[in-house]
């Protein structure tokens, strides 16, 4: 009396695909995943001219088995709205400002700016008149880390759905 077995060849040859087929469903769900983050980071973001907004961009960047996906910009001024300046900075601070140990400028500060310069009709000449300002900063608005947080179940339970597809295929 014997027992036969079959379709193993087939279930080790479903194994040994699964690793690319999950890293692929992973990717195509992430890059979807971080467009929705970076479209409520764009709609939190304050606007001015629109070069904040603008310059939000969603990433999904693969490094062997690691997947890393987001928002980013190349616009310098970002980080100052993300996690505020100054004293109104401090009043106001990111949700992340103790844990990442951001601190602020104590004081208000005068800084030079070409656009207050021509709605005022001065001439602007850099380091020389026209366009100066008086601030004590600016509230963190927390727009890229507000957009995460308010996706976090999602994206968990979409990962989780993509490796659930792929295994069970």
């Amino acid at each position: 009396m014997g027992v036969s077995v079959s379709g193993f060849d087939a279930l080790i040859s479903a194994l040994e695909q699964s690793p690319d087929k999950l890293q692929r469903a992973t990717v195509t769900r992430a890059a979807k995943l971080a467009e929705q983050v970076a479209a409520q980071a764009r709609e939190g973001a304050p606007v001015k001219n629109g070069q904040l907004r603008n310059s939000l961009k969603s990433y999904v960047e693969a490094h062997g088995d690691q997947i890393e996906g987001g928002v980013k910009t190349d616009y310098a001024p970002a980080i100052y709205h993300e996690f505020g300046t100054g004293p109104v900075g401090d009043e106001n601070p990111h949700p992340q400002a103790a844990e990442l140990g951001i601190s602020h400028r104590p004081d208000g500060w005068v800084y030079q700016s070409e656009e207050v310069a021509a709605m005022r009709g001065e001439e602007y000449v850099e380091n020389e008149k026209g366009g100066y300002v008086y601030t004590e900063g600016v509230p963190a608005k927390a727009f890229m880390y507000n957009a995460l947080t308010a996706n976090e179940d999602a994206i968990l339970e979409s990962l989780g759905a993509a490796v659930e597809e792929v295994f069970t295929k």
